[in-house]
C-alpha cells in the first residue's frame, strides 16, 4: 500500500512577501475593520478608508469620500465610502468606464482562542497571508488597486478610458448606506460606467476557475405555529405545532425549480433553523414551534412572487399532501416574509468585459475560466439594478484561501483557512497572480473598441446632502 501523501503548502518566492500587493493586503487586515453597527468600531473603518485614501494620492487619482446615514428604521448608522476615479485621454472620444466595487469591512473574527495568532495580525507564513478579511475581500481590494498603479501608463497610451473604485466600509452587514448609496451618487453626477468588475471570491479552491456573471437573490422569513401544549401520552389534551411545521417543510421543499441555465443555479427554498419544545421535558408537547427559511431565487423570481407562491403552496397543498392526516393544521401557520430586507438576483449577459477577464485568466495562468452565478449575493445587485445596461463580473480570490489540495486535502479543510473562518488566509502567489489578471483585464478591455452607442461619462450635479457627507480630496 502507497503511504498518504501530506499536504504541502505552496512554494512561495522569499520576494512575494515584499510584493507592493501584498504590502498593501497586509496593511489593510491589520486594521481590525469590522462593520461598524457599533459606534466604537467606527475608528477602525475610517483607518481603512484613510489608507487607501494615502495610497491614491500618489497616483493622481479623484478621490472623493462620504458618508450616508438613514435609510432604515433599524439600520441606520452612518458608513463612510470611498469613490476613486482615474481618467486618461482629452475627452474628445467616448471614453469606456470600467468600476471596480470592494468593501473593507469584515466580518467578526470569532473566538479569537481559535485562530493561531491574533486574527488582524497580517502575519505571513508558508506561503499565506493570515488575518480576517484576506480573502474577503482586502486582498481583492489591494490587487485591483496595484493592477491600476501598475498600468497607470498603458492605460493612459490606450486613450480616453476611465477607471473607477467603489469602496465601503458596510457590505457584510445591513449594506443600506454603502455601495448602494455611492452608486446612486454616481448616477446622479453623470457618472454611468458601463462594465463593473465587484472583487468579491469567485471560485473555491483555484485562483481563475471561474468567473460570476449573476448572483441568485435572498429572501428570508419565518414560520410561526400555533399549538396547544400538553403531555404527549393524552392526545385529546394538546394540539402539537410541529406536525403542521414539518409538513409545510415538506411540501415547500418538493418544488423542483427549473428557472436557472447553464451558468445560474435553479431557485430552491431551505429550511434554516427550526425552534420548539425543551430537550429537557421529553413528555410536554409544546404550545408552539418556529421556523426560519431562505430562499436563494434567479431573476425570473421577485420576492413577491415568492411569498404568494409560499401561502399559495399552504393554501392549497399538492395532491399527496392534500391526504396527509396534518393538512388542516397547514391553516395554524403563520408567514412573515422579510422583503423589505430581501436580496435583489442580478444576470448579466457576458460579453466585452468577461472576454477581458477570460483573457487575462488564462495569458497569467494558462488556464480556462468558467462562468457561472453560483454563491451568495453581493454588491453586484445594486450595479445591476441601478446601471441595468451595464456588464458586471466577479472575480477575486477563491473562497478556502487558495489552500492546495488537488488530491491531498489538509485534515481542515473546509473548517480554517478560508472566508469568515478561523485562520482566514491568502496565498501570496494567488494575490500576486490576481493583480495581474486585474492589470491584463484592464488592458485587454481597453483596447476594444468603442461601442457606437457608448457616450463619454461627464460629472454633473451633486449628491442630495440630506443625511449624508461628502467630501473631495485633492489629489497630492
Amino acid at each position: 500500500m502507497r503511504p498518504e501523501r501530506k499536504h504541502k503548502a505552496p512554494k512561495a518566492s522569499p520576494d512575494l512577501a515584499a510584493d507592493k500587493t501584498v504590502r498593501l493586503a497586509q496593511e489593510l487586515v491589520r486594521v481590525p475593520s469590522v462593520t461598524a453597527v457599533d459606534p466604537d468600531d467606527k475608528p477602525a473603518s475610517h483607518k481603512s478608508i484613510e489608507i487607501m485614501i494615502e495610497a491614491a494620492k500618489k497616483t493622481g487619482a479623484r478621490i472623493e469620500t462620504s458618508e450616508f446615514s438613514g435609510g432604515h428604521p433599524k439600520w441606520d448608522y452612518a458608513v463612510e465610502n470611498l469613490y476613486l476615479e482615474w481618467t486618461f485621454g482629452d475627452g474628445s472620444a467616448p471614453a469606456k468606464h470600467i468600476c471596480y466595487i470592494g468593501h473593507l469591512d469584515v466580518v467578526p473574527p470569532g473566538d479569537k482562542d481559535k485562530w493561531t495568532k491574533d486574527p488582524f495580525s497580517g502575519d505571513i507564513r508558508d506561503g499565506y497571508l493570515y488575518g480576517r478579511g484576506i480573502t474577503d475581500m482586502k486582498g481583492s481590494v489591494a490587487a485591483f488597486f496595484t493592477a491600476v498603479e501598475e498600468k497607470l501608463e498603458d492605460l493612459k497610451k490606450l486613450g480616453n478610458i476611465r477607471v473607477s473604485m467603489v469602496l465601503t466600509t458596510d457590505e457584510e452587514w445591513a449594506a443600506v448606506n454603502g455601495t448602494k448609496k455611492v452608486l446612486e451618487w454616481m448616477k446622479k453626477e453623470g457618472i454611468a460606467p458601463d462594465a463593473f468588475i465587484v472583487g468579491e471570491r469567485s471560485s473555491q479552491d483555484t485562483l481563475g476557475s471561474h468567473i460570476k456573471i449573476g448572483r441568485r437573490g435572498s429572501l428570508v422569513g419565518t414560520f410561526n405555529v400555533a399549538g396547544v401544549q400538553g403531555h404527549a401520552a393524552y392526545q385529546e389534551l394538546f394540539e402539537n405545532p410541529n406536525r403542521a411545521l414539518a409538513l409545510a417543510i415538506a411540501i415547500l421543499s418538493s418544488k423542483e425549480w427549473k428557472d436557472g441555465n447553464e451558468n445560474f443555479p435553479n431557485t430552491n427554498f431551505e429550511a434554516v433553523a427550526m425552534k420548539s419544545g425543551d430537550f429537557g421535558a421529553s413528555a410536554v408537547i409544546p404550545g408552539k414551534a418556529e421556523a426560519l427559511w431562505n430562499i436563494r431565487f434567479t431573476p425570473d423570481q421577485t420576492p413577491d412572487s415568492l411569498e404568494k407562491w409560499i401561502k399559495d403552496s399552504l393554501a392549497n397543498p399538492p395532491e399527496w399532501a392534500k391526504s396527509h392526516p396534518d393538512a388542516g393544521k397547514l391553516k395554524n401557520i403563520t408567514v412573515t416574509a422579510n422583503k423589505d430586507t430581501a436580496s435583489e438576483p442580478y444576470y448579466s449577459a457576458p460579453a466585452r468585459l468577461a472576454k477581458a477577464a477570460q483573457a487575462g485568466i488564462k495569458s497569467v495562468l494558462g488556464t480556462e475560466a468558467k462562468l457561472d452565478g453560483s454563491g451568495g449575493t453581493t454588491d453586484g445587485r445594486f450595479a445591476g439594478k441601478i446601471f441595468p445596461d451595464a456588464e458586471i463580473i466577479e472575480l477575486g480570490l477563491p473562497e478556502r484561501g487558495g489552500i492546495v489540495c488537488k488530491h491531498n486535502k489538509p485534515d481542515d479543510y473546509l473548517t480554517k483557512g478560508g472566508m469568515h473562518q478561523v485562520d482566514e488566509r491568502a496565498a501570496l502567489e494567488d494575490l500576486v497572480n490576481l493583480r495581474k489578471i486585474f492589470a491584463e483585464t484592464l488592458v485587454n478591455y481597453g483596447k476594444q473598441p468603442v461601442a457606437a452607442n457608448d457616450d463619454a461619462q461627464q460629472p454633473k450635479a451633486k449628491p442630495d446632502a440630506a443625511k449624508s457627507r461628502h467630501t473631495p480630496h485633492k489629489p497630492g
